[in-house]
């Protein structure tokens, strides 16, 4: 039996194969390019390695478009015929991931998470726990499946630091800062280029309104993060939206034309990040120009995709600033996934993805009245959609800004004061404050 990096049994044909393997994980941690060709020299040096053939189908599953699905589920079939004689934590694998190719979430959650009762030190299982846990808005598992397995972990074991970096986003989601900054300092001292680790202390000094704080930090590691992934522009993001604190329009936009857009990719967080910036901007009263126009042209290809009800929303943005019916054709297709689908982001679709989406739609018609009548009963709910609280406050400052043009000036109130409260210096929200005549 041969063993990865971290100890661990594995079922290959050589130790070559688990070498390949083993860089395979460390570039998907790292959110490095890498990662596909690592995966395919795997297969070159095992073709039948479950492991493989595993990783392959979570790979279309995080891509998370709906064209992948059929790939994904082929692939999580091939590692259930492959792991039939391979180890207990390999047949589970395969498991996992036939319940997410076919639309199990939570199954494929609960899948990883008893392969770490056993196996603390599968790296794999907690970094996909990590991002199932995410993108169910379950912040406390989010930070608690790292916590729950540090006994097991110590400097000395392969990709400790990563494992502190995701550590440091769980606390910063469930708000301890602290802690946050400091697990994240460690995992960047551990390795300069844990771009998730980089962006988890940019989402501290987002949340703490420290604009500058956070654009120094993004700069001092940008060697890090801008050797990822096209996960390089939502750090770049991050940053933007720290320019957009300071209200620096002009630098939002010179960086959203030259390095956020990105005119080859239809990635879904590069469509997110690009649809997000650019209602902030309008928000903050920016015109755009005929920025949407190129958004939009993207967005209309996945109208069908229902991967994420989180993805789904803000195509409704991008989809309903542009003339025609394609908006309708998303939501129509929404409608029909969370009618007609047994998958677990199907229920979420109907409870919240689709009035969210019908929300955003009024917004951009100017129709502020039925934005609020939406979403001030779902805002308490909005989490179960996924995503960071800095992406989801783009859904708040939707509501606030609602409410102020509809003249609900209690209800403004409100909505006004509580965000106050949580950042009392962040200029959009004392221009609201402004508006309606409350003290700062």
């Amino acid at each position: 039996m041969l063993h990865d990096c971290r100890g661990l049994e594995i079922t290959a044909a050589s130790s070559a194969a688990v070498a390949a393997f083993d860089r395979t994980i460390e570039s998907y941690l790292g959110i490095k390019p890498e990662a596909a060709p690592n995966l395919k020299a795997t297969f070159e040096a095992d073709p039948e390695m479950p492991m493989a053939h595993a990783m392959k189908s979570y790979f279309f599953m995080l891509m998370a478009t709906g064209p992948l699905k059929e790939r994904s589920r082929q692939a999580a079939s091939d590692a259930t015929k492959y792991a039939q004689a391979a180890t207990k934590r390999e047949q589970m694998h395969a498991e996992a991931a036939s319940h997410w190719s076919h639309g199990r979430k939570r199954a494929a959650l609960d899948t990883w998470e008893s392969i770490l009762v056993t196996e603390p030190r599968d790296i794999l299982a907690l970094r996909l726990a990590h991002h199932g846990h995410f993108y169910e808005g379950d912040g406390q598992n989010l930070r608690d499946t790292v916590t729950r397995r540090l006994f097991a972990w110590t400097l000395d074991i392969a990709g400790y630091g990563y494992v502190k970096g995701m550590q440091a986003f769980g606390f910063e989601e469930t708000h301890n800062y602290e802690a946050a900054l400091r697990a994240g300092h460690e995992a960047v001292e551990i390795n300069g280029h844990d771009a998730w680790a980089i962006h988890a202390v940019a989402h501290v000094h987002e949340m703490r309104d420290e604009s500058q704080v956070g654009i120094d930090w993004i700069k001092k590691n940008k060697a890090g993060w801008k050797s990822s992934n096209n996960f390089r522009y939502h750090v770049q993001w991050h940053q933007m939206l720290m320019y957009l604190d300071q209200q620096n329009y002009d630098e939002v936009l010179r960086q959203y034309d030259e390095e956020l857009w990105d005119e080859d990719s239809e990635e879904y967080l590069d469509l997110v990040n690009d649809a997000a910036v650019l209602l902030r901007l309008e928000l903050h009263g920016q015109n755009v120009g005929p920025r949407w126009e190129a958004l939009a042209e993207k967005c209309k290809n996945h109208t069908t995709d229902q991967a994420l009800a989180f993805i789904d929303v803000h195509h409704a943005i991008s989809l309903s600033s542009v003339p025609g019916d394609d908006v309708k054709a998303l939501l129509d297709a929404m409608e029909s996934y969370a009618s007609d689908s047994d998958d677990d982001n199907a229920q979420i679709t109907g409870a919240i993805g689709l009035p969210l989406a019908h929300a955003l739609v009024a917004h951009r018609a100017g129709d502020h009245g039925a934005v609020v009548d939406l979403l001030m009963p779902l805002r308490y709910r909005l989490h179960l959609l996924g995503g960071s609280h800095a992406q989801r406050d783009l859904f708040t400052m939707v509501l606030i800004s609602s409410a102020i043009a509809s003249g609900r000036s209690n209800v403004a109130k409100m909505l006004v004061s509580e965000r106050l409260a949580r950042l009392p210096q962040n200029a959009w929200t004392l221009d609201c404050a402004r508006k309606i005549g409350i003290a700062a």
